[in-house]
Parts: C-alpha cells; sequence; structure tokens
C-alpha cells in the first residue's frame, strides 16, 4: 500500500462538524497548519501499468474548515477493493472564499476553494497513471460542503472533462436556501465591503493568516462564473450547462438539524429531547399553511410521547422528497445519466446517553462509505458495523467501476439491489440503516411531498 501524506491543512479556526467526533490536533501554532497546504494523499496497491478506478474525496467542514489530513477521510480500507483512492485540500473560509473590491479599485473574484478543486483534479488527470490509476475513470465524492462543492464541479465549465461520475452525501444544492447556492459577484463583494472595508488587498496579503483569522470574516460562498464558470446547479440543469455524470445522492437522518429541517426539532449540538403534540401541530400550520391539514393526516402526532419522532419522521421524510426532485431535475435536463437515492439512518456505536441525543448525526456515515473505522474516538464497533461498512464500501466502488453501485462485495455476497432514480415511481431510495434495503414511500405520502414540491 503506498500513502502519499499531506504536510499541512488549511489555515481555519476549528473543525465544528467534527468537534464533537475526533480532535484533529492541528492548529496553526503547531506547525500542522498554514498556508503551503495544497497537497493530497494517495492510497493505492495497484502496479503503475494497471488502470483501477479512482475515487476522489473532497472533505465537508461548511468551507470554513476541515481537512483530508482528518483520519476519518483515510482511503487505507476502501484501496485494498481495487480503486485507487485520493484525497483532497483546498482554501476555506477567507482564503478560499474570499470576493472584495478595496477601495482603489483592486479586486479578487472568489472561487480559490473550487480551483483549487479543480487543480488537484487536473494533477490526478496528468499523473494518477503513476499511481496505477485511470485518469480516465475519476469518480469524486463529498460530504456536507465537500457535497456542496461536488455540485458545484457539476456547475462548473472549468471542471469539463475532469470526472466521470459524482457521490453527493449530505447536500442538496438544487433545494438548498439562497445564502448556500452560489452567488452574484456584486453581492459578495458588497458584503466583503462591510466586513473589511478599512483594508487594501495588498495589506490583506501582506497578513499573517492568524491576524487574517481575526478579522473574524468567513465566507463561504461560490460565486457565479467568474474564474470557474460556475452556475447554480438549478441554473446548470435547466439550461443543460453541466458536467453529465451518473450520481449517487443522499442524506443522513441527522441532517434535519442543520439543513432541511420543516418542523424545529433542535439544532446539530442540541438535538430536542421532547416536543409537544401542540407545538408539533402549531410549526406543521406555520411550515405547510393551507397543506397542513394534509400533512397532519399522513403524519399525525397522535399523542405528546410521539410528537418528536413524528415531527423527525416529518423532517426526514421531507429531506428525501428534496434529493428526490433534485433527481427529478436532472433527468428532465438529460435522462441518459443515471441517479441513485439513499437515506442513511443507522446510529453509530458511542455512549447510550450520546446514541440516543444525537441518533445516526451529519457525518457519522462517511466510516462506513469508507469502510474505515477510526480508532482516535472509541467506540464498540460490532459485526453488524462492519458487515455495513463493507456493503456501502462496496456499492462507492462498484459504482466508481461501472457506473452502477449494484453487485457483489470484495469477497462475492450480493449486495441488496439499488434501484436507479425513476421520476414516474413514488418517492424510493436506499434506505440504510442496520441492514440496507430498497424503500418506497406509499403512494399517499409520496404524492403529497411531490405535490409540494411541484
Amino acid at each position: 500500500m503506498v500513502s502519499q501524506i499531506a504536510v499541512q491543512a488549511e489555515p481555519q479556526p476549528f473543525d465544528p462538524w467534527t468537534v464533537e467526533y475526533v480532535d484533529s490536533g492541528m492548529n496553526l501554532d503547531n506547525g500542522l497548519m498554514g498556508e503551503d497546504c495544497l497537497s493530497l494523499n494517495i492510497w493505492t496497491k495497484a502496479n503503475e501499468n494497471e488502470k483501477l478506478p479512482v475515487i476522489v474525496y473532497i472533505h465537508g467542514g461548511a468551507n470554513l474548515s476541515g481537512s483530508s489530513q482528518n483520519d476519518v477521510y483515510s482511503g487505507q480500507e476502501i484501496a485494498q477493493k481495487n480503486i485507487v483512492y485520493v484525497s483532497i485540500n483546498y482554501r476555506v473560509g477567507i482564503f478560499g472564499f474570499l470576493a472584495y473590491k478595496d477601495e482603489i479599485g483592486e479586486e479578487v473574484t472568489g472561487n480559490f476553494a473550487i480551483m483549487d478543486q479543480i487543480a488537484a483534479l487536473k494533477w490526478i488527470k496528468k499523473n494518477i497513471s503513476k499511481f496505477g490509476g485511470d485518469p480516465n475513470n475519476v469518480t469524486i465524492i463529498g460530504q456536507s460542503a465537500g457535497s456542496n462543492n461536488v455540485q458545484n464541479l457539476i456547475a462548473s465549465t472549468a471542471a469539463a472533462g475532469l470526472f466521470d461520475k459524482a457521490i453527493a452525501l449530505s447536500f442538496n444544492n438544487y433545494t438548498a436556501s439562497e445564502m448556500l447556492l452560489t452567488r452574484d459577484l456584486q453581492d459578495v463583494e458588497s458584503e466583503a465591503k462591510e466586513k473589511i472595508g478599512k483594508y487594501t488587498i495588498k495589506e490583506l496579503r501582506e497578513m499573517s493568516p492568524s491576524d487574517i483569522l481575526a478579522l473574524g470574516y468567513t465566507p463561504t460562498s461560490v460565486v457565479k462564473g467568474t474564474s470557474t464558470g460556475t452556475l447554480s446547479l438549478k441554473d446548470a440543469f435547466d439550461s443543460g450547462k453541466w458536467n453529465k455524470v451518473d450520481m449517487i445522492w443522499g442524506g443522513v437522518a441527522g441532517d434535519q438539524y442543520l439543513f432541511d429541517s420543516v418542523i424545529e426539532v433542535g439544532n446539530f449540538i442540541k438535538p430536542a429531547d421532547k416536543l409537544t403534540l401542540d407545538d408539533y401541530m402549531t410549526s406543521a400550520n406555520k411550515s405547510f399553511g393551507s397543506n397542513a391539514d394534509r400533512l397532519l393526516k399522513l403524519y399525525p402526532g397522535e399523542s405528546k410521547d410521539n410528537a418528536l419522532n413524528t415531527a423527525r419522521q416529518v423532517n426526514i421524510d421531507k429531506m428525501i422528497a428534496n434529493y428526490f426532485y433534485a433527481a427529478s431535475q436532472k433527468y428532465k435536463s438529460d435522462k441518459n445519466y443515471k441517479t441513485y437515492l439513499f437515506c442513511y439512518e443507522h446510529i453509530i456505536p458511542d455512549t447510550p446517553e450520546r446514541m440516543v441525543k444525537f441518533g445516526a448525526f451529519h457525518t457519522s456515515d462517511v466510516n462506513y462509505w469508507l469502510n474505515h473505522f477510526t480508532k482516535i474516538y472509541p467506540r464498540n464497533f460490532t459485526s453488524t458495523d462492519y458487515a455495513l461498512g463493507d456493503a456501502m464500501s462496496s456499492y462507492i466502488v462498484n459504482f466508481a467501476k461501472t457506473g452502477n453501485p449494484n453487485g457483489k462485495d470484495n469477497i462475492g455476497r450480493i449486495l441488496p439491489t439499488w434501484k436507479e432514480f425513476s421520476p414516474n415511481s413514488n418517492i424510493a431510495y436506499l434506505h440504510i440503516g442496520d441492514d440496507i434495503q430498497y424503500f418506497e414511500m406509499d403512494s399517499a405520502k409520496s404524492d403529497f411531498w411531490k405535490s409540494i414540491l411541484k
């Protein structure tokens, strides 16, 4: 196994998505963060003359934190399944997304992070054959902000020809709020002027990373057009101007604490532990208006004891309905490219209290997709977890090889069938719990969500 290790992570304050999960141990003071951060890691067991599929991982962290150095993103195990695995770094926060025109007229137009990702993909295109990878069979995969960036690359003209398939975990650009989508240059520059308008770009370039972070300005939005020709995913699908790829696309039950929530159930750090029936009904009426009666017939709170679970299920079903709707728009744009939808609800081992509190939390699925069960945070993984990791990683390896996740795992066991998206079916997806099965929503609920999204 060959592993090429990156030296530094991107300058950033901390990684909020893994602060409860693993301690990365990286900071500016110990030299493990720095501006010399544009590096990548490669795991391969191939010889130079082989042409194995390549999987490129783009880390998450809200576009203001994170690093490929985090052990959660290791490719040690998945590379044993006859693929070449690469994880990359890219600039985050103000270093990766600053769009600003100063008082003397000098301008930077943002999208440095996307340019970094494109530069990494170009490097892979040129050099991965030396590691036994096939430069003409590259699958990009990202989670959370990494998923956001995967979709930005799909909608970027500058990324054309650099990847062949895409896996987007726990984010949906198509139905995301406006602030999470690509934004107009003028709006982002105006925001930057309010925050750091007393500095020229020359002065900013002369500051240390610590001084830059101390400014407290953390832009994370991709700018439309400019250096990467990036459209919003909606505009890209509507116009047909996107990098045509097959996709795996879906989310985690705990994503509702960050986005996609229509019934208030707490947040990522403090999920709700109770919800009154009255509060559930009030929230339903506020969110659904004239459609609230239909919702409450399909999802009755029934009693104060199950109102919270009902609210969570409404949020989960709305989330997967959003993915179904986005897939339908992709299909409408070009039906020749497949999409496979999933919803992950398996709870990673932890203390009983934390398992109840956090459930299947945002990011907890990454261990399983990569079949890497990090030892940094102590967890009592069982045979159920290891079997799930083998199956989920086999799905993405099969997808990287052929564009179809179905088939067998690495020791020949047949995986549960994962049907491709069909606009004519009820809302359906691969449900990943303690076991895996393809699930189709009942017609009444499916019709309800389809009508809401229209």
